[in-house]
């Protein structure tokens, strides 16, 4: 018998990947001033700025959408780099290539197996309208931060207390595998297994270890 009842998972870069979308994002915007080299500088610049204003409101036990934090690290990104482009729209391709992300190879089947033996769920600090819709094929359960107004282990760590509740389950029959810090200490803050999906071969640089670590999805099986 297995000593989980609930897999709890992450979306972005551990069932799907963004990565692929870099030019699809950045070509709309920068149109015939558009290079990969410049679209890598700008995409970066917009990700320190996103991970710098929700550790700002996280701070201030704030809550920020997904939407409203990328408006403003646009608007940052384009003031200081002379692009004459509108931050909202910015963000809507933004989202719809959030959308369009790749499945990994061993998405669907884990997706299949763990789905008939378990009740699953995913947890995802985004706006809704970011996901990827193939989950909808799944009988799982979705768990944002848009709907929660919480992130993955802020102060209040709703998100992975949100999960408990709902299964009526005790944290350790939870396991939660997901790519990010946030991941694995907002999980074992609530008690639930922690398995960090560390399909690039990053170094985990704190304290506190996730109870298991894996490079893929298939390595998953033996731990359930």
């Amino acid at each position: 018998m297995s000593r989980y009842s609930v897999v709890s998972l992450d979306m972005f870069q551990t069932l799907v990947n963004i990565e692929g979308r870099r030019e699809h994002v950045w070509r709309p915007i920068l149109q015939q001033h558009y290079s990969e080299e410049r679209a890598l500088e700008l995409g970066s610049l917009l990700l320190r700025s996103y991970y710098e204003t929700a550790a700002e409101v996280r701070e201030k036990g704030s809550f920020w959408t997904s939407k409203e934090i990328y408006s403003r690290g646009f608007r940052q990104v384009f003031r200081q780099h002379g692009v004459d482009f509108d931050d909202m729209q910015a963000v809507d391709i933004l989202f719809a290539q959030h959308r369009l992300s790749a499945l990994y190879e061993d998405t669907e089947r884990f997706m299949e197996k763990v789905c008939q033996d378990y009740q699953v769920c995913i947890v995802s600090d985004t706006d809704t309208l970011m996901l990827p819709e193939f989950y909808l094929n799944y009988p799982v359960t979705l768990f944002t931060s848009e709907k929660y107004r919480s992130y993955k282990n802020d102060s209040r760590n709703l998100m992975f207390h949100e999960v408990v509740t709902h299964y009526g389950a005790a944290p350790e029959q939870i396991i939660h595998i997901g790519d990010t810090p946030s991941d694995v200490l907002g999980a074992a803050r609530a008690g639930i297994t922690s398995c960090w999906i560390n399909r690039t071969g990053a170094c985990w640089e704190h304290t506190v270890k996730p109870d298991y670590t894996v490079a893929s999805l298939d390595e998953c099986y033996g731990l359930l």
